[in-house]
C-alpha cells in the first residue's frame, strides 16, 4: 500500500475517531456536572425570546466549566440556556422559571465578577448550584431575580 492510499485512510479515521471521542465526552460533562437532569426538570418548550447574550460563561457544581459556550436568553418567564452548536449533544435547552431560583449570590473573583444562583432541584427537594460570569451578565440577572 503506498502513501497516498495510506493518507487517505487515515485522515479520514481520525476524524471519525474524534468525532465520537469528542461527543461521547460532551454527552458524559451534560450528565456528570446536572445539566441534563436540569433539562428534564425544567425544559425549553421552544425556542427563546428576550435579551440574548452569547457566548457566555458559567459552571455548574464545581466540576462543569461551561467556558465563553454557552448562549443565554433572559426573558420574562425566566433563564435559557443552551450551548453552542459544538457542545449540544447531550444538552437539551434548559428554561429557568424566575420563581425556581431559590437564591443567589455575588461571587467576586480576583478577574471576574460572578453570580451563583441556587436551582430549586424538584426530585430532591435540595439545589443546584450554578455560576454565571461576567459583570454586565450579572446585574442583568440579579435585576431580573430580585
Amino acid at each position: 500500500m503506498s502513501n497516498i492510499n495510506l493518507a487517505v485512510l487515515i485522515v479520514p479515521g481520525f476524524l471519525v475517531a474524534f468525532g465520537l471521542f469528542w461527543s461521547v465526552v460532551i454527552f458524559l460533562v451534560s450528565r456528570l456536572g446536572g445539566w441534563a437532569r436540569l433539562a428534564r426538570q425544567y425544559p425549553a418548550a421552544g425556542p427563546a425570546t428576550g435579551d440574548t447574550r452569547h457566548w457566555r460563561s458559567a459552571t455548574f457544581g464545581l466540576l462543569c466549566n461551561y467556558r465563553t459556550c454557552l448562549n443565554l436568553t433572559l426573558s420574562r418567564t425566566g433563564l435559557h440556556m443552551v450551548p453552542v452548536l459544538v457542545f449540544r449533544i447531550g444538552h437539551d435547552p434548559i428554561l429557568i422559571p424566575w420563581n425556581a431560583i431559590a437564591d443567589a449570590r455575588r461571587r467576586n473573583l480576583l478577574l471576574a465578577t460572578g453570580l451563583q444562583i441556587d436551582v430549586k432541584d424538584k426530585a430532591s427537594g435540595g439545589v443546584r448550584k450554578i455560576t454565571f460570569y461576567g459583570k454586565s451578565l450579572v446585574e442583568d440577572l440579579e435585576a431580573h431575580i430580585r
